[in-house]
């Protein structure tokens, strides 16, 4: 992962992984992905609204190629829920019949740091949505940084850049690096009241954890 930072300067959250993919049949009514390796078990249901345009497209592909199942690495775009990973509100975003087992478990983002508990070594990471991307909302993705990392000054500008693994269901930094901020996709302007004056301004808010 290291250097990516400097290719893709985009707000982004993708944790890696592999496992097989099961197709439909008796047993399932939706093609399943069973996650193994880099510390992600479990099953994932891959129904239509959990994955990405391309990662949709990918599915059918590898279902008809493979019909029995195959070997797959998965990108996901995580979210977070009371510190942990939750993988049913995640979001499959890529699909692709190479995996990485070296690389199952590992994570990147980039995005705007909100709040900072020393203490617990909290980070609540703001991922905003790109000029050209299908997200329409902010949303924050909670990570965990080991004793003795804190994270940098940012200037003006700045984002951050985090990279680490997925440990013991957390998503736990182990590099922390400001890059120049990408471009946000620009948020809508209120509609104006009924007697044409502007609306009083809204405070700010950030979720914490993705709209059930």
């Amino acid at each position: 992962m290291e250097g990516q930072a400097q290719n893709t300067a985009l707000f982004h959250a993708a944790l890696r992984a592999m496992g097989t993919l099961l197709p439909p049949g008796e047993e399932r009514k939706h093609p399943t992905l069973r996650l193994e390796g880099g510390g992600l078990e479990g099953e994932l249901r891959l129904k239509p609204g959990c994955l990405s345009p391309r990662a949709r497209r990918r599915l059918a592909r590898a279902l008809r190629d493979h019909p029995a199942g195959a070997a797959v690495g998965v990108l996901l775009w995580p979210r977070t829920r009371e510190g942990r990973l939750e993988l049913k509100a995640s979001q499959v975003g890529l699909l692709h019949l190479h995996p990485r087992p070296e690389l199952a478990g590992t994570f990147s983002a980039l995005g705007l740091p909100q709040t900072w508990e020393a203490a617990g070594g909290r980070l609540l990471l703001e991922i905003q949505p790109n000029l050209k991307g299908r997200l329409q909302r902010p949303f924050a993705l909670e990570l965990f940084l080991p004793e003795g990392l804190q994270p940098p000054a940012l200037e003006e500008g700045q984002a951050l850049w985090v990279e680490g693994r997925l440990e013991q269901g957390r998503l736990v930094a182990g590099r922390l690096t400001p890059t120049p901020r990408p471009e946000a996709k620009p948020r809508p302007a209120p509609a104006p009241g009924p007697d044409g004056a502007a609306p009083p301004a809204r405070r700010r808010r950030v979720q914490a954890r993705p709209p059930s």
